[in-house]
């Protein structure tokens, strides 16, 4: 009997060793997978860095990066799905998606109409309304992920906050991870990813995708300043262009005129000018000069003194009259300029053999004419609006030919706002008192020194001051 007994207390022994050896056996299979597992992981983890840094070096626009990163980070972490937003800009800072993987990764709250589709119709609205929303810099778990800037994980998506206990099935046992994209310290954007089916992302799973998070804001921070730098060479080399062709536009050198002696200057502000200005020939026996300035500079500006350009071009062959020619310019550019935005512009027709002109004034600085005679500088002020302001009625009663006459040795300086209104680095203006000085004490030498004089008295003037205006002058000398 104590035999058997012995018998049975052994054989209990040995059954309880083998369930420990069993246990033992399958953690230390187990602790062996999960190794495995972490290792697979960090492998694929360093195969997207080092194909990161191969796709800079290949494709760093920002679309290949975005792809890239995505579909890379869902790989690495085993994730269903991944989106990434990136922030609009500082004065529209919401977040855009610029990219999602194949499957969804729906980590916004959705809209109810979603859950009436089904199969591939559901499939496809919810693509479109993920690729389509934008989500303000602060809101939800986009939001709080760029605030602590910090990886957020989110075990069951819809017990967050963020979703107020909303329930659905398309977000139900939905598991996301979410992180910060920062370089320096300009936040760029935040990277999510999404397992299905309750299933969960690990410790590890959360440690690598930090890790990734981090490095794909280096390179997407590198790839935005890079696509930027491009962008900005190419507006540099359209504005040279659009320079180069302005320049083309405006005359080489005055008309040879056997009864006038004509000089002009015309100094940018920027690349592109809103100023103009013109010989025009009208008939055998007449000439015409214009001068003009688009309140605005930049490429609008220069775009609108095209239009005027060709416009006034188009209506002064054999028009005897200036401001008939005016009148055609305001009724060519008022459908198409901005509200903001007006044209000033002064056109005159010298006339061969005769000491008479005719000038018309829209809304221009009034022209300075020096007198030989008694020496003194006159001011010539014809009635007119500037252009683009009214459709015409009130535009043509206001703007009509002025006659004016020039003797021997008087001349006529026409000039834009960039002359008097030039300043220097105590923020005092040129002037017209200045511009009238100089036009007196340079005129008796002719047209191309007064040009000149008043060229090199604005720039000693404003010293070392930034040019903030296009400066255009043309001087007109009564033989």
């Amino acid at each position: 009997m104590q035999h058997v007994f012995y018998a049975i207390a052994i054989c209990a022994i040995l059954v309880v060793a083998a369930l420990l050896l069993l246990r033992q056996l399958r953690a230390t299979r187990l602790a062996k997978q999960e190794c495995e597992a972490i290792e697979g992981e960090e492998r694929r983890m360093f195969e997207f860095l080092h194909g990161l840094g191969e796709s800079l070096q290949v494709d760093s626009s920002p679309p290949n990066m975005h792809r890239y990163i995505v579909n890379g980070v869902a790989d690495v972490v085993g994730a269903d799905g991944g989106i990434l937003y990136l922030l609009d800009n500082p004065e529209n800072p919401e977040l855009v998606p610029v990219f999602q993987t194949e499957r969804a990764a729906p980590i916004i709250p959705l809209p109810a109409d979603l859950f009436e589709l089904e199969g591939l119709r559901q499939k496809r609205r919810l693509r479109s309304f993920l690729q389509l929303t934008t989500v303000p810099r602060d809101h939800g778990l986009l939001g709080q992920a760029l605030t602590t800037g910090q990886t957020i994980y989110a075990e069951k998506l819809l017990e967050s906050d963020a979703f107020e206990g909303m329930a659905n099935p398309l977000q139900e046992n939905l598991a996301t991870m979410l992180a910060p994209l920062i370089y320096g310290q300009k936040e760029v954007g935040v990277l999510a990813v999404v397992k299905n089916g309750g299933l969960k992302f690990s410790a590890n799973d959360r440690d690598v995708f930090s890790s990734i998070a981090e490095q794909s804001s280096f390179a997407l921070g590198s790839a935005i300043i890079h696509a930027e730098a491009n962008e900005k060479r190419r507006l540099e080399d359209d504005l040279k262009q659009a320079s180069e062709i302005q320049r083309i536009l405006l005359p080489k050198k005055p008309p040879g005129l056997r009864d006038y002696r004509l000089a002009s200057a015309f100094r940018a502000a920027r690349m592109v000018s809103g100023d103009y200005f013109d010989y025009v020939p009208v008939d055998e026996q007449r000439f015409g000069v214009a001068i003009g300035d688009v309140c605005g500079k930049g490429i609008a500006a220069s775009l609108i003194m095209a239009m005027c350009r060709s416009t006034l071009r188009n209506n002064a062959a054999g028009n005897l009259s200036p401001a008939s020619v005016l009148h055609a310019v305001n009724r060519a550019i008022f459908p198409d300029i901005r509200e903001d935005m007006f044209v000033s512009l002064l056109y005159l027709v010298l006339q061969h053999d005769s000491d008479q002109i005719q000038i018309a004034r829209a809304g221009h600085e009034p022209p300075l004419l020096f007198r030989k005679e008694s020496g003194e500088v006159e001011t010539v002020e014809p009635p007119g609006m500037a252009a683009g302001i009214d459709d015409g009625e009130v535009f043509e009663r206001s703007l009509v030919d002025y006659p004016l006459t020039l003797k021997t040795g008087d001349l006529l300086l026409l000039y834009t706002d960039g002359v008097i209104e030039a300043a220097n680095a105590s923020d005092d203006e040129f002037g017209i008192a200045r511009l009238r000085e100089t036009l007196a004490a340079s005129a008796g030498r002719g047209a191309k020194a007064v040009v000149d004089a008043v060229s090199e008295a604005v720039a000693d003037f404003v010293g070392g001051a930034a040019q903030s205006d296009d400066i255009t002058l043309i001087a007109v000398e009564k033989r």
